[in-house]
């Protein structure tokens, strides 16, 4: 199946690989290809004293966001970095973001990132590739094979170990996973 078909058959997808940012850094903010840039930044949460900033003399956060502002009038936006670039609370504001355009303007999201935890909570189905080509898709966080090509994330290791001896439910959440645990105490 070719990536055009795979991402309008699931929409959003992660793609366990590298991703670089590839922006001009000669350039300036505001010389970048984005239509409306004021309300651009202001949806991928940056203010307006950016725009007259060269791309080299951003922070990585504000990078990600410039590279994401670029991509919002595409039909399938392709980001990744997530995990390098931007710390929880932007992930998690971005995932919104990135859910909405997905709901709202009906666009496709590619998602390439290292570690599986950005696409939890954002995705519906993981592929892992090595070079251009799917050596694994799943869409189960708790597949153990998928963990043969990255990092497991934290919340899925130690619910694997505690099952090992108990039995709680997989669940992607801390939160839901805290009362999981008060219960089967209780």
């Amino acid at each position: 199946m070719e990536m055009k078909d795979i991402i309008k058959k699931y929409e959003i997808i992660g793609i366990v690989s590298n991703y670089k940012i590839s922006l001009d850094n000669s350039l300036k903010v505001k010389d970048l290809d984005i239509k409306n840039l004021p309300q651009a930044l202001k949806m991928v949460g940056l203010t307006e004293d950016c725009i007259d900033k060269f791309i080299n003399d951003l922070t990585l956060s504000e990078l990600f966001k410039v590279d994401l502002a670029t991509k919002l009038n595409k039909d399938i936006i392709v980001i990744g970095g997530l995990s390098n670039y931007l710390n929880y609370k932007d992930q998690e504001y971005i995932k919104k973001i990135l859910t909405k355009l997905n709901q709202d303007y009906h666009k496709y999201i590619i998602v390439i990132d290292e570690n599986v935890k950005v696409f939890i909570n954002l995705v519906k189905r993981i592929y892992v590739l090595d070079n251009k080509n799917i050596v694994y898709e799943t869409s189960d966080f708790y597949d153990l094979e998928l963990y043969k090509y990255t990092k497991m994330p934290k919340i899925i290791e130690f619910i694997n170990y505690v099952n090992q001896n108990n039995k709680i439910n997989k669940t992607l959440d801390i939160y839901e996973l805290i009362k999981d645990i008060f219960r089967s105490v209780s």
